[in-house]
Protein backbone atom coordinates (compact mmCIF):
# COMPACT_ATOMS: atom_id res chain seq x y z
CA UNK A 1 0.00 0.00 0.00
CA UNK A 2 1.37 2.95 -1.04
CA UNK A 3 -0.55 5.98 0.63
CA UNK A 4 0.85 8.53 2.92
CA UNK A 5 -1.49 10.61 4.98
CA UNK A 6 -1.19 13.88 6.89
CA UNK A 7 -2.79 13.68 10.52
CA UNK A 8 -5.97 14.39 9.36
CA UNK A 9 -6.19 11.39 6.99
CA UNK A 10 -5.61 13.10 3.78
CA UNK A 11 -3.44 11.94 1.26
CA UNK A 12 -0.04 13.61 1.50
CA UNK A 13 0.53 14.18 -1.85
CA UNK A 14 4.13 16.24 -1.76
CA UNK A 15 5.16 13.09 -0.06
CA UNK A 16 3.45 10.49 -2.16
CA UNK A 17 5.86 12.63 -5.68
CA UNK A 18 8.50 12.23 -3.39
CA UNK A 19 7.91 8.26 -3.44
CA UNK A 20 7.04 8.72 -6.94
CA UNK A 21 10.48 10.31 -7.65
CA UNK A 22 12.32 7.24 -5.69
CA UNK A 23 10.89 4.78 -7.85
CA UNK A 24 11.48 6.30 -11.32
CA UNK A 25 15.31 6.69 -9.58
CA UNK A 26 15.17 3.07 -8.84
CA UNK A 27 13.77 2.17 -12.28
CA UNK A 28 16.80 4.55 -13.52
CA UNK A 29 19.47 2.96 -11.58
CA UNK A 30 18.63 -0.99 -12.67
CA UNK A 31 18.62 0.47 -16.10
CA UNK A 32 22.13 1.94 -16.43
CA UNK A 33 22.86 -1.53 -14.60
CA UNK A 34 21.02 -3.38 -17.59
CA UNK A 35 23.23 -1.00 -19.78
CA UNK A 36 26.47 -1.63 -18.51
CA UNK A 37 26.68 -5.57 -19.96
CA UNK A 38 27.25 -7.81 -16.99
CA UNK A 39 24.34 -9.25 -17.53
CA UNK A 40 22.07 -9.13 -20.66
CA UNK A 41 19.57 -6.50 -20.67
CA UNK A 42 16.58 -8.59 -20.98
CA UNK A 43 17.62 -9.86 -17.78
CA UNK A 44 16.28 -6.95 -16.27
CA UNK A 45 12.98 -6.54 -17.67
CA UNK A 46 10.77 -7.70 -14.78
CA UNK A 47 12.54 -5.71 -11.91
CA UNK A 48 12.34 -2.41 -14.21
CA UNK A 49 8.58 -3.44 -15.41
CA UNK A 50 7.45 -4.33 -11.79
CA UNK A 51 8.86 -0.66 -10.69
CA UNK A 52 6.85 0.99 -13.52
CA UNK A 53 3.99 -1.29 -12.27
CA UNK A 54 4.03 0.63 -8.81
CA UNK A 55 4.82 4.12 -9.76
CA UNK A 56 1.51 3.64 -12.02
CA UNK A 57 -0.11 2.20 -8.39
CA UNK A 58 1.81 5.84 -6.82
CA UNK A 59 0.03 8.26 -9.46
CA UNK A 60 -3.45 6.76 -8.83
CA UNK A 61 -3.38 7.26 -5.45
CA UNK A 62 -2.14 10.60 -6.19
CA UNK A 63 -5.75 10.92 -8.59
CA UNK A 64 -7.74 9.16 -6.41
CA UNK A 65 -6.54 11.63 -3.28
CA UNK A 66 -6.71 14.44 -5.39
CA UNK A 67 -10.52 13.33 -6.19
CA UNK A 68 -11.72 13.22 -1.95
CA UNK A 69 -9.19 16.30 -0.94
CA UNK A 70 -10.78 20.09 0.00
CA UNK A 71 -7.49 21.32 0.27
CA UNK A 72 -3.88 20.52 -1.49
CA UNK A 73 -0.18 21.75 -0.76
CA UNK A 74 -0.14 23.02 -4.74
CA UNK A 75 -3.21 23.77 -7.03
CA UNK A 76 -4.76 20.22 -8.61
CA UNK A 77 -3.14 20.80 -11.99
CA UNK A 78 0.01 20.75 -10.79
CA UNK A 79 0.30 18.05 -8.87
CA UNK A 80 -2.33 16.29 -11.63
CA UNK A 81 1.49 17.13 -14.35
CA UNK A 82 3.90 16.43 -12.03
CA UNK A 83 2.84 13.06 -11.40
CA UNK A 84 1.49 12.60 -14.84
CA UNK A 85 5.24 13.60 -16.24
CA UNK A 86 6.74 11.85 -13.07
CA UNK A 87 4.87 8.69 -14.71
CA UNK A 88 5.86 9.03 -17.74
CA UNK A 89 9.81 9.33 -16.78
CA UNK A 90 9.34 5.69 -15.45
CA UNK A 91 7.40 4.47 -18.42
CA UNK A 92 10.18 5.69 -21.10
CA UNK A 93 12.58 3.75 -19.22
CA UNK A 94 10.25 0.61 -18.82
CA UNK A 95 9.35 0.86 -22.49
CA UNK A 96 12.98 1.24 -23.27
CA UNK A 97 13.86 -1.95 -21.66
CA UNK A 98 11.14 -3.75 -22.81
CA UNK A 99 12.46 -2.99 -26.84
CA UNK A 100 15.82 -5.52 -25.97
CA UNK A 101 13.44 -8.00 -25.92
CA UNK A 102 10.90 -7.74 -28.77
CA UNK A 103 13.17 -6.07 -31.19
CA UNK A 104 16.05 -8.77 -30.22
CA UNK A 105 18.37 -7.04 -29.16
CA UNK A 106 21.31 -8.87 -27.08
CA UNK A 107 24.09 -6.26 -26.35
CA UNK A 108 24.47 -2.24 -25.76
CA UNK A 109 26.81 0.50 -26.77
CA UNK A 110 28.83 3.06 -25.49
CA UNK A 111 25.38 5.77 -26.17
CA UNK A 112 23.06 3.62 -24.50
CA UNK A 113 25.35 3.40 -21.71
CA UNK A 114 26.00 6.98 -21.33
CA UNK A 115 22.31 7.73 -22.23
CA UNK A 116 21.50 5.94 -18.69
CA UNK A 117 24.16 7.96 -17.10
CA UNK A 118 21.84 11.21 -18.16
CA UNK A 119 18.59 9.66 -17.36
CA UNK A 120 19.94 8.34 -13.58
CA UNK A 121 21.42 11.55 -13.19
CA UNK A 122 18.13 13.46 -14.23
CA UNK A 123 15.95 11.68 -11.79
CA UNK A 124 18.19 12.15 -8.40
CA UNK A 125 18.03 15.78 -9.97
CA UNK A 126 14.29 15.39 -9.93
CA UNK A 127 13.79 13.61 -6.62
CA UNK A 128 15.58 16.57 -4.92
CA UNK A 129 13.69 19.05 -6.39
CA UNK A 130 10.64 17.33 -4.70
CA UNK A 131 12.24 16.95 -1.39
CA UNK A 132 12.46 20.87 -1.45
CA UNK A 133 9.30 21.32 -2.78
CA UNK A 134 8.29 19.72 0.33
CA UNK A 135 10.00 21.71 2.55
CA UNK A 136 9.16 25.05 0.84
CA UNK A 137 12.53 25.64 -0.28
CA UNK A 138 11.35 27.10 -3.84
CA UNK A 139 14.43 28.89 -4.64
CA UNK A 140 16.99 26.00 -4.35
CA UNK A 141 14.97 23.67 -6.82
CA UNK A 142 15.61 26.19 -10.09
CA UNK A 143 19.66 24.68 -8.99
CA UNK A 144 18.13 21.44 -10.14
CA UNK A 145 15.30 22.28 -12.96
CA UNK A 146 18.34 23.95 -14.78
CA UNK A 147 20.80 21.20 -14.26
CA UNK A 148 17.84 18.86 -16.00
CA UNK A 149 17.45 20.84 -18.85
CA UNK A 150 21.26 20.64 -19.67
CA UNK A 151 21.15 16.56 -18.94
CA UNK A 152 18.15 16.93 -21.29
CA UNK A 153 20.41 18.90 -23.82
CA UNK A 154 23.02 15.77 -23.53
CA UNK A 155 19.93 13.53 -24.31
CA UNK A 156 19.24 15.41 -27.82
CA UNK A 157 23.19 15.89 -28.38
CA UNK A 158 23.54 11.67 -27.84
CA UNK A 159 20.15 10.78 -29.85
CA UNK A 160 22.03 12.89 -32.94
CA UNK A 161 25.44 11.09 -32.54
CA UNK A 162 24.15 8.06 -32.44
CA UNK A 163 21.84 8.30 -35.51
CA UNK A 164 24.70 10.24 -37.18
CA UNK A 165 26.69 6.70 -36.31
CA UNK A 166 23.72 4.99 -38.03
CA UNK A 167 24.01 6.60 -41.53
CA UNK A 168 27.79 7.09 -41.47
CA UNK A 169 28.61 3.19 -40.99
CA UNK A 170 25.26 1.44 -42.73
CA UNK A 171 25.51 -1.83 -41.64
CA UNK A 172 21.98 -4.54 -41.58
CA UNK A 173 19.27 -2.61 -42.25
CA UNK A 174 17.08 -4.23 -39.48
CA UNK A 175 19.93 -3.67 -37.05
CA UNK A 176 20.13 -0.07 -37.87
CA UNK A 177 15.99 0.30 -37.51
CA UNK A 178 16.55 -1.08 -33.91
CA UNK A 179 19.37 0.93 -32.80
CA UNK A 180 17.59 4.31 -33.72
CA UNK A 181 14.63 2.86 -31.85
CA UNK A 182 16.14 2.78 -28.47
CA UNK A 183 18.19 5.88 -29.03
CA UNK A 184 14.73 8.03 -29.97
CA UNK A 185 13.18 5.85 -26.82
CA UNK A 186 15.91 7.38 -24.39
CA UNK A 187 15.65 10.75 -26.32
CA UNK A 188 12.28 10.56 -25.23
CA UNK A 189 12.11 9.64 -21.53
CA UNK A 190 14.85 12.20 -21.14
CA UNK A 191 12.38 15.16 -22.48
CA UNK A 192 9.51 13.77 -20.12
CA UNK A 193 12.37 14.20 -17.45
CA UNK A 194 12.15 18.09 -18.84
CA UNK A 195 8.70 17.87 -18.82
CA UNK A 196 8.99 17.72 -15.17
CA UNK A 197 11.46 20.01 -14.44
CA UNK A 198 9.43 22.66 -16.48
CA UNK A 199 6.22 22.15 -14.54
CA UNK A 200 8.34 22.30 -11.19
CA UNK A 201 9.84 25.76 -12.48
CA UNK A 202 5.99 27.49 -13.44
CA UNK A 203 5.23 26.31 -9.48
CA UNK A 204 8.50 28.15 -8.47
CA UNK A 205 7.19 30.98 -9.91
CA UNK A 206 3.94 30.97 -8.32
CA UNK A 207 4.73 30.28 -5.15
CA UNK A 208 8.13 31.14 -4.53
Amino acid sequence: MTTLFTKKGEADFLQLLIRSAENALQAAQMFRTAMMGEKPPTHFIQAINDLEHQGDSITHEIFKGLNKAFITPLDREDIMELASKLDDVTDGIEATIARFDYLYIETTDALMQEFSGVIVASCQHILDAFKLLAKKKYMQITEHTVQINSLENDGDRLMREGIRQIFKAKKDPYEDFKLKEIYERLEETTDACEDVANILESVVLRYS
